[in-house]
This record gives C-alpha cells, sequence and structure tokens, in this order.
C-alpha cells in the first residue's frame, strides 16, 4: 500500500492512496471530529471507512493540468506515463484550493516565504517556453497543480508597487499569470480575457480582480478567489469545479462528449443548496458567455466553494471571446442548440425549461444584458487603450471582438423583443 497525506491548509484531512490495483481515499479521525470539518466532495461523505476506486481517481486527476499542457509537463519533470498518483505526488505541494498532498511524515511548514520575480525573469521563463520549459514548473523552490490546457503559473502580485513574487517551498501563490497562448490560432490571448474579465465585472458579475503587465511581453493576472490573504498570513479555501461535482474525468467537459450538460449542472447546484442568488448568478453566467462569443465555457469553467456551513457558488473565470479565433460550437448547448448560428429565443426557452428557470424574467434580465454589456465594452476598451501601449496584433484582435459583442448583442435583443 502507497499513500500520501492530504492536507487542508494545516489540518490532517486524510490519505490518497492506491492499495490492491484501486484508489482509495480516507478522512482523517482528526478532521472527523472537527468543528471544522466538510467534504472533500458530496460523493465522499464524512466516515471513517476508506472512499474506493474510480471516483477518488477521477477527483484527484481533476486537480490536474489537461492534456498536451501536463504532457509537456511530464516531460519536463522525466516523468512520462506517470499514474495519476504519482503525478500528485510530485506537483502536490499546492493543488487548486484548500488541498496540498505531501508523502507521510512530511507536515507542512507554517512559516510563509516568497522570493522576488522580476519583471525581467518572467519574461525569460515566457520564451523557455518554446525550449520545452513550461511555466507551471519554473520556479524550482516550489511545486504547484493548476489545472486547464492553458500554460501558466501561480505566484504572489503586490499590484500596488507592480512586484512579483514566486513562492517558497508550500507557501501558496495567490494569483495565477498567463502570457499569450503559444498556440498561433489562438493569439493573442491575454489581452482577449482581461478585457472580458473587466466588461464582467463591469456590468456586476462575481469575477476576481484581474491584472495586465507587459514585462514586456502581455501577461494577464487574476486574483485567486481560493485564497485569503490577512496580513502575512495566507489562508486557503475549498473548491470544487464542474466535472469534479459531477464526478466526471476533465476528458468529459464538453456536452457533445455525453455527459455534461447545463440542465446537469443546474441540478448538482440546486442539489447543494446554492441561494437563489447564486442561482441567479449561474444564468447570468450563462448569458455572459452566450454575448461575449466564449464557445469554450464547459463544465469546468464553473465551480463552487465548500467549507462547515456548506456550499456558494465561486467567482466566475476563464471568461474570454473564443468565437474570435473561430469557434462557433457550443461547449454547453443552450436548449438542444450547440452553435451560435441555430441559438434563437427558443434555445433559451429550452435552456429555463431544462434548468427550472421562469422563461419572461429570464428574457428580460438577458436584453438587460444584452444593452449593459454593449455599452460597458466600449469603456472597457477605451480604458485599455488608455493604460497600456498595445500591438497592432492585440489592437486588430479587439477590433474583431467588438464585431462578434455588436453581432451576438443585437441577436440576443431580437430573440427578446416580445418578452
Amino acid at each position: 500500500m502507497i499513500v500520501l497525506r492530504v492536507w487542508a491548509n494545516d489540518l490532517p484531512m486524510g490519505w490518497f492512496g492506491h492499495k490492491a490495483g484501486q484508489y482509495f481515499f480516507q478522512y482523517d479521525a482528526e478532521w472527523l471530529n472537527s468543528a471544522h470539518a466538510y467534504v472533500l466532495a458530496p460523493q465522499f461523505a464524512l466516515h471513517p471507512e476508506p472512499h474506493l476506486g474510480e471516483p477518488v481517481k477521477i477527483f484527484f486527476a481533476n486537480l490536474l493540468p489537461e492534456g498536451a499542457a501536463l504532457e509537456e509537463i511530464l516531460s519536463a519533470i522525466h516523468m512520462r506515463n506517470a499514474s495519476t498518483f504519482e503525478i500528485i505526488g510530485q506537483l502536490g505541494e499546492e493543488l487548486p484550493g484548500v488541498l496540498s498532498v505531501r508523502a507521510e511524515g512530511k507536515v507542512p511548514i507554517g512559516t510563509q516565504q516568497y522570493s522576488p520575480l522580476s519583471k525581467e525573469m518572467l519574461s525569460q521563463r515566457i520564451k523557455d517556453r518554446d525550449q520545452q520549459k513550461p511555466l507551471l514548473t519554473s520556479n524550482e523552490q516550489s511545486s504547484m497543480s493548476l489545472p486547464g490546457a492553458q500554460d501558466k503559473m501561480g505566484l504572489r502580485y503586490d499590484a500596488k508597487r507592480g512586484k512579483l513574487y514566486d513562492s517558497v517551498g508550500c507557501t501558496p501563490t495567490t494569483h495565477i499569470a498567463k502570457p499569450d497562448t503559444r498556440l498561433v490560432k489562438y493569439q493573442p490571448s491575454a489581452i482577449n480575457e482581461y478585457l472580458c474579465m473587466r466588461l464582467a465585472s463591469a456590468i456586476k458579475l462575481p469575477v476576481p480582480l484581474v491584472h495586465l503587465i507587459q514585462v514586456p511581453e502581455t501577461v494577464y493576472i487574476v486574483q485567486r478567489y481560493d485564497r485569503i490573504v490577512s496580513g502575512d498570513s495566507i489562508k486557503c479555501l475549498h473548491q470544487l469545479d464542474g466535472c469534479q461535482l459531477l464526478g466526471l474525468g476533465q476528458d468529459w467537459k464538453y456536452e457533445r462528449q455525453g455527459l455534461v450538460s447545463l440542465k446537469r449542472i443546474v441540478e448538482a447546484l440546486r442539489g447543494l443548496h446554492l441561494s437563489a442568488k447564486d442561482l441567479l448568478s449561474f444564468q447570468r453566467w450563462v448569458m455572459f458567455n452566450y454575448l461575449i462569443g466564449n464557445s469554450d465555457a464547459h463544465a469546468k469553467n464553473v465551480s463552487v466553494m465548500i467549507d462547515e456551513t456548506g456550499y456558494a457558488l465561486a467567482p466566475f473565470y476563464d471568461l474570454l471571446c473564443v468565437q474570435v479565433y473561430g469557434d462557433d460550437r457550443l461547449a454547453l448547448y443552450i436548449g438542444d442548440d450547440d452553435q451560435y448560428c441555430s441559438v434563437g429565443a427558443h434555445s433559451w426557452e429550452a435552456f429555463c425549461e431544462d434548468c427550472g428557470f421562469s422563461v419572461k424574467p429570464t428574457l428580460s434580465l438577458f436584453m438587460k444584458m444584452a444593452k449593459d454589456v454593449t455599452k460597458a465594452w466600449i469603456t472597457v476598451t477605451g480604458q485599455a487603450s488608455a493604460d497600456f501601449a498595445l500591438s497592432k496584433e492585440e489592437l486588430k484582435l479587439i477590433q474583431s471582438i467588438t464585431d462578434i459583442i455588436k453581432n451576438n448583442c443585437a441577436a440576443a435583443m431580437s430573440m427578446t423583443m416580445n418578452s
């Protein structure tokens, strides 16, 4: 039997292990007896007996990067063909949310330490990606895992002073940094996500604070909502993404693969007794993604927070216009429609029926958001043009996104004329 210790901040939560050919997770007695205990996920009830099998493997695999991003990381750390257990053991010092995973006997260190990261050093790391050196493993003083298919890294950012820091050892990061993707088809990407997140904030969709820096490469920086900074202390918060909530692997995050849908996600959220405010925010998230052309909004792009008091919808993240890169297929269908060209009023009516939302208020809300987005986009892009020396490619992309948002907002208003 091989086991790793699972920690929630400085409390032992349990063990993640592999025995007799299957994965297991078992809660620690100290955790079960704590007044602050909460579940690892809804499918893993709080009891002393181990949870066994594929659900455990799926949960922990969802904490890792995906696809080519993971393969490149494994190549860089010489772990090709490694198991989920081995990868978690290597990258698990800082995982998404509250979790960290360590070898038995290795206890989290209470002191938190950072080392300065100059803009020149970050720029060099971005350049080094062309030499198969992923950003996620570029900080040799720490190990971490961030889910998703994009190359990114955790760090600490002092926005007031414009200073960047690497975490040392098991010290938590407070921000995630993403430069432009290396995939030519999706360039530039950093300015896209920055503007769409700023737009979301402008219309009061719950999102974390975001920043844009130029080192000189453009880098998008987002504050981690799963971290609370209090003076010199950082507390991590537990979260689950949509795939973890549904007990599905990251390979099933798209509806066309057959297992996820907006209906299933809403049913799961209702099962957690989320507030009416949170359900309204989820509705608005679906509408916003349509309006900005975020066709790639999938099940891992929505998360919930967990503590001993229950569940709450997490702030939204990974908001960007994917339509501008030529992708019109919806990751999660609106009604039965999987492409922008087929979405109409009937699609939103079906969405309401599927998810238990009232049609008329939903369409009214959709029309209002279309008007708000149209106005706010002008303000957000104008401010960015004033704040940053944008490249020709970035300016061209912004104009293309502007056209897409105008078209989508006009379509939305025509769909809701009679609401």
